[in-house]
């Protein structure tokens, strides 16, 4: 499954929509647009992509470098978007994996800090 088709999918399910015509009226976009993503013929912009993984609580940096792969004319741009897509996850870890994000007591954390890892 392509990452287009799969971030569509989760999108539909979070917000309840009956159909990818209500996708594209939610995003405010034509449904051809929808109907080729679909059909692999097509790829979200920036904009949808960030309403989609807005709505279902996903991360943009893991997201768009995949889907910016996918639309990618040649394998040298792909393997660049892919290694982004491959350091936004390791940055998502690493910020996962912080005091601050795993459940530490919240005195472990100053607001206003800035934590280097």
């Amino acid at each position: 499954m392509s990452a287009t088709i799969d971030l569509l999918d989760r999108y539909i399910k979070a917000s309840a929509l009956p159909s990818d015509n209500a996708v594209a009226k939610s995003l405010g976009i034509g449904r051809a647009a929808v109907s080729k993503w679909r059909n692999g013929l097509g790829h979200p912009d920036a904009d949808s992509v960030a309403a989609m993984c807005a709505a279902t609580g996903q991360a943009i940096a893991h997201w768009l470098p995949l889907i910016e792969a996918e639309r990618a004319r040649n394998p040298e741009a792909r393997k660049v978007w892919l290694r982004l897509a491959q350091m936004a996850a390791a940055v998502t870890l690493v910020v996962g994996l912080s005091p601050a994000h795993a459940g530490a007591a919240p005195s472990a954390h100053k607001p206003g800090t800035l934590y280097i890892m």
